[in-house]
């Protein structure tokens, strides 16, 4: 026993002359707990600045809605109003300040210039923790010059590569898409920059008239895993359909002996849709790579010290200048459309998951129109959803299909038609008919603010939803409307923010705000669940 004790303390003896992780614990720092801010200045574009409070914990979030009392942003530099240059300072306005967001701040008509330097100041009244708050911050962004491409190294499905140079006169690159095994290898873009550019942020556009190779690496690992369906699709892909972009990294402009990081920028061959596709390039500033070096690995690393060009707060703004890349993808594969449906459609189990997800929710109503792979799919997809019953005056192309059923109800009393089941196959039973119009009218009186007509009755529901002072399906599904939208300011989102700060217990001192604006100024019924009036008119809520 005493030679056990010996060699324990010979071994703590020894370990004292050893260094380890113990030797390297970061010193404690304080949680920012202010305002975050991400902001840039674009050439040729005007200035956009976000701003988000750091919430607590145990906060709920409310990014649709305004943080802050009051607030003053302003840019100043000089800018082109496409006339003549002009040193001004530009106050910024809300970007959606009713629809989702409020935060987010943008000018209008005065346009970013190559070489400039811009001046960032926002000043807010704010609730910071329960105390009223008052915070001003400042940066500063100068735009680099452009970068640009001077040909692509493109792969070829034998191994080799082939030299595209850039012609001016037919400005975009065509270029095979490779199949397994190849698939893997990178489309290399030989760029012309300068000294003023610090990195790069490359971004893929593409959109639901593009389509997705299944002849992949990723897909012949899965095989044994899942099965096709009649187009050749597992379930397996790269790209989200309902979105129109992908973020596919940042470049800084390091050098390591004789290799320069921005020499040349890749493009994994596999993450290339088929079709058209572009991809935008931009340029950066320094400051820029402090926020991904710094701010941004910070959060997942504590020996990080975050610095920001944002004083006195945390974040960034940024100066860059935009250049893009045209290319037409060459190759056989499933469209973006049916990989939508597929993701959207469970068709395993009850269906309770299917078209679960906010894309999907906001995409039925759009895919049972008809209403894909047209140039109205660059508007945004709950605008798109808002009209799509209008494509139903001509054609149901969607009466056959199960997962439209409702839809199809909702569109036929959107139009105020004569009969709503003529959206409907005759072959349906009469209990799947029942169930469509259910959820139909559900859909119809809660996207029309529960107007009746002649084929609509929305009395039941609107109790349920509006009055009741109960938590039930009604209030769950309008909750999740709403929420889709992004809390837009129509009448029964105003019913619904009521009601589902009370009835889930929320804590949020912004939104506890925003009902009482709503109660005071708008009053709907439910209020009265939860305020009551004073003399002076206003409500007192709980």
């Amino acid at each position: 026993m005493r030679g056990l004790f010996l060699l324990v303390a010979l071994f703590l003896a020894a370990c004292s002359d050893f260094h380890g992780p113990w030797d390297y614990y970061p010193e404690k720092r304080d949680v920012y707990t202010g305002i975050y801010t991400y902001g840039y200045v674009i050439s040729g574009e005007s200035p956009y600045v976000c701003f988000s409070k750091v919430y607590e914990l145990d906060e709920t979030a409310a990014e649709s809605f305004a943080f802050y009392d009051s607030a003053y942003v302003t840019v100043s530099g000089s800018f082109a109003d496409g006339k003549e240059d002009v040193d001004t300072t530009l106050v910024l306005r809300p970007y959606r300040p009713y629809s989702g967001k409020p935060n987010c701040f943008s000018g209008y008509g005065y346009l970013g210039k190559v070489g400039e330097t811009y001046k960032l100041e926002a000043y807010f009244e704010w609730d910071s923790s329960g105390h009223k708050a008052k915070s001003r911050y400042t940066a500063e962004a100068t735009i680099p010059n452009p970068v640009s491409v001077k040909g692509l190294n493109a792969p070829q499905q034998d191994g080799s590569y082939k030299w595209i140079p850039y012609n001016e006169s037919m400005p975009r690159f065509e270029i095979d898409f490779l199949e397994f095994p190849m698939d893997m290898e990178f489309v290399k873009c030989a760029m012309d920059y300068d000294r003023t550019v610090k990195g790069v942020i490359s971004v893929m556009n593409y959109d639901m008239t593009n389509a997705e190779s299944q002849n992949t690496t990723i897909n012949h690992m899965f095989k044994g895993f899942t099965s096709e369906d009649d187009e050749g699709y597992r379930g397996i892909s790269l790209h989200d359909p309902l979105e129109q972009s992908q973020n596919l990294g940042f470049t800084s402009n390091r050098r390591v002996a004789d290799y320069y990081a921005l020499d040349t920028l890749y493009l994994m061959n596999m993450m290339l849709p088929l079709g058209d596709v572009s991809v935008d390039f931009y340029s950066t500033d320094a400051a820029y790579i402090d926020y991904i070096d710094k701010v941004k690995e910070s959060v997942n690393d504590s020996r990080i010290v975050p610095e920001s060009n944002i004083e006195n707060g945390m974040g960034v703004f940024s100066g860059m200048a935009k250049s893009r890349v045209l290319l037409h993808v060459n190759g056989e594969g499933v469209n973006m459309k049916h990989i939508a449906h597929h993701n959207c459609y469970n068709t395993e189990g009850d269906l309770s998951d299917s078209w679960d997800s906010k894309g999907c929710r906001l995409y039925q109503d759009v895919f049972c129109a008809g209403i894909y792979a047209e140039q109205y799919w660059y508007e945004d997809l709950a605008e798109l959803n808002s009209w799509a019953y209008e494509r139903y005056r001509d054609t149901v192309s969607s009466r056959h299909l199960e997962s439209c059923f409702a839809s199809n109800v909702k569109a036929a009393m959107m139009l105020d038609t004569t009969k709503w089941s003529l959206f409907l196959p005759d072959t349906i039973s009469e209990g799947a008919k029942f169930m469509a119009y259910a959820d139909g009218l559900k859909r119809y009186c809660v996207a029309s603010n529960f107007e009746n007509n002649k084929i609509a009755d929305c009395y039941g529901l609107y109790q349920s939803c509006i009055v009741s002072p109960e938590a039930n399906y009604c209030k769950d599904y309008l909750w999740t409307w709403c929420a889709d939208r992004d809390w837009p300011n129509e009448e029964q989102c105003w019913s619904a923010l009521v009601s589902r700060y009370y009835l889930t217990e929320q804590k949020s001192s912004i939104i506890k705000r925003e009902v009482q604006r709503i109660c005071d100024y708008y009053h709907p019924v439910t209020c009265d669940n939860w305020c009551e009036k004073q003399k002076d008119g206003h409500m007192k809520c709980q």
